[in-house]
């Protein structure tokens, strides 16, 4: 995720930023552009990661870049920020 410019919108410790935090967001409830909400598992995690569109977190303004990862890439984040939520 480094690799990918990750960091540069979540924060060298990936705390937070211009984009949100993914430190303990697993199982949270984020609220949406709308007046929707989520819960933050790993198919909400896969879906925003492959399509930045698709959920706008409301407090976020900033747009996310389509990234080209491989399927394996986009479980490896996943797996990072629930890891980053043990």
């Amino acid at each position: 995720s480094q690799a990918k410019g990750c960091a540069s919108c979540r924060g060298s410790d990936f705390g937070g930023g211009t984009g949100p935090t993914w430190q303990g967001i697993m199982g949270t409830t984020v609220a949406l552009r709308g007046g929707s909400s989520a819960v933050v598992d790993r198919d909400y995690l896969t879906e925003s990661i492959v399509n930045p569109d698709a959920k706008k977190r409301v407090g976020y303004a900033a747009q996310m870049p389509m990234v080209n990862l491989t399927d394996d890439e986009v479980a490896a984040i996943v797996d990072y920020i629930e890891a980053l939520s043990s």
